[in-house]
């Protein structure tokens, strides 16, 4: 389907202290990006004096430019936003479009090592006339992934991102801060303690708006070739059309009724929970696709021969993500007690570290036609109008059959949990 579009606002509008969009910073639609100096490192904080390698004439430390580097985990810095070099951001999209954040930010850079968690905190003095948000964005810092003004966490995965630190709409609200950075890699071995904070007041946007590779001969972008149809290679990320363009939806939530959905079959992204049958449906016609039906579905997971796991008739332990220790929604609070059964809503419960894998990180739990995670990872709607989704997810692929064989049928097309998931066939063209 080609490049999908950004909407009109960027990811990080660029604009000067009234707001208005100047690029000048090279974030934000068109925008160069933003180039990574040498910048400080470790304790040097944004009242250092120093100006690194750049010298007096080279961009000032903390700017886009030349960010502060978050050399080692965990990390600790004391700073102000009162010394900050700029106040180019006007509003940071998609995780807070409207909010107008024009004051002056601090800007850091952060090469994450390896996938998990990441946990971000300011302090906040009740009283101070201090206000200062936190900003985490994607390696290109024209997507924010989310924000908080005392403390932001996300799962993220290796490579760079950018921390900012912007004072919300005007310089009377800069003041000092005390940074806190830290990654949680690990879900660790107790069932019944968290390993993060997370309070899922605003959902992270993680996926990018992403392109499709190429089909397979006879059809679309995204899906592989089975007998005499076509289904998607991974398990699919949703994106809204605006009517503008598209914008990221965040995988961790449900989309809300009224948004227009579309279905995309891209490697290395989070795939879509908290999504019911008819919102899949929906989004698989909006890409010309559709959802599968009972009978393609175990086509597709089961091959030619009809085996029962995607590899293979003998189960291969660690093939596939379907073996999760410890219940994320048990382990998320702490308890197992009948509340936690009725909160399978809650999107903090797949952004706990081990848990749903980004398309295709599981290249093992591939099908002969080259499907990923058919078994696992998230249980998948089929067209069944009874309401029936199949082959487990990333905590249990054999309570409800074995692999390919799994399917639930205990819920109408309306049911939507952190575990619901789909994936689109079409016909051959």
């Amino acid at each position: 389907m080609g490049v999908i579009g950004l909407v009109a606002l960027s990811a990080a509008c660029v604009g000067d202290a009234d707001g208005d969009v100047d690029g000048a910073a090279g974030v934000g639609v068109g925008g160069a990006g933003v180039t990574a100096g040498a910048g400080a490192s470790g304790g040097m904080g944004p009242s250092s004096s120093s100006s690194g390698e750049g010298g007096s004439s080279g961009p000032p430390d903390g700017s886009w430019a030349r960010p502060f580097v978050i050399d080692a985990l965990p990390y600790t810095d004391a700073g102000s936003t009162l010394d900050a070099v700029s106040s180019d951001v006007a509003s940071y999209f998609p995780c807070a479009p409207n909010t107008v954040e024009a004051g002056p930010e601090v800007v850091y850079r952060l090469d994450v090592p390896a996938a998990g968690w990441l946990r971000a905190t300011v302090d906040d003095v009740m009283g101070d006339a201090v206000d200062i948000d936190l900003h985490l964005l994607a390696g290109d810092a024209d997507h924010c992934i989310t924000r908080d003004d005392v403390i932001l966490g996300a799962p993220v995965q290796p490579g760079v991102h950018y921390l900012v630190l912007d004072t919300w709409q005007d310089a009377g609200y800069a003041g000092p801060y005390q940074l806190e950075v830290d990654l949680v890699t690990a879900a660790g071995s107790d069932c019944f303690v968290s390993p993060i904070e997370c309070d899922g007041m605003l959902p992270p946007f993680v996926n990018p708006l992403a392109m499709e590779a190429p089909g397979d001969p006879g059809c679309l972008p995204g899906m592989a070739r089975v007998a005499d149809f076509c289904v998607d290679r991974y398990e699919a990320m949703v994106v809204e059309d605006t009517g503008q363009g598209y914008a990221p939806v965040s995988p961790f939530a449900r989309p809300e009724t009224t948004q227009v959905l579309l279905a995309l079959s891209v490697e290395g992204v989070t795939p879509q929970g908290h999504i019911d049958q008819l919102q899949a449906a929906d989004a698989c016609a909006m890409a010309g696709k559709r959802l599968c039906t009972n009978p393609e579905w175990l086509r597709a997971c089961e091959g030619s021969t009809g085996q029962t796991y995607p590899y293979g008739n003998a189960l291969e332990p660690g093939r596939c993500n379907d073996d999760r220790p410890c219940h994320p929604a048990v382990q998320l609070f702490e308890s197992n007690d009948s509340f936690v059964w009725s909160s399978l809503g809650h999107p903090c419960i797949s952004q706990l570290p081990e848990g749903l894998a980004v398309t295709g990180q599981y290249a093992t739990c591939a099908t002969d036609e080259g499907a990923l995670d058919m078994m696992g990872n998230l249980h998948e709607w089929t067209s069944d109008p009874a309401g029936t989704f199949r082959g487990g997810f990333y905590v249990d692929t054999v309570i409800n059959g074995a692999g390919c064989g799994y399917a639930t049928t205990a819920h109408d097309v309306y049911h939507h949990d952190y575990s619901t998931g789909f994936r689109c066939c079409a016909d051959a063209l």
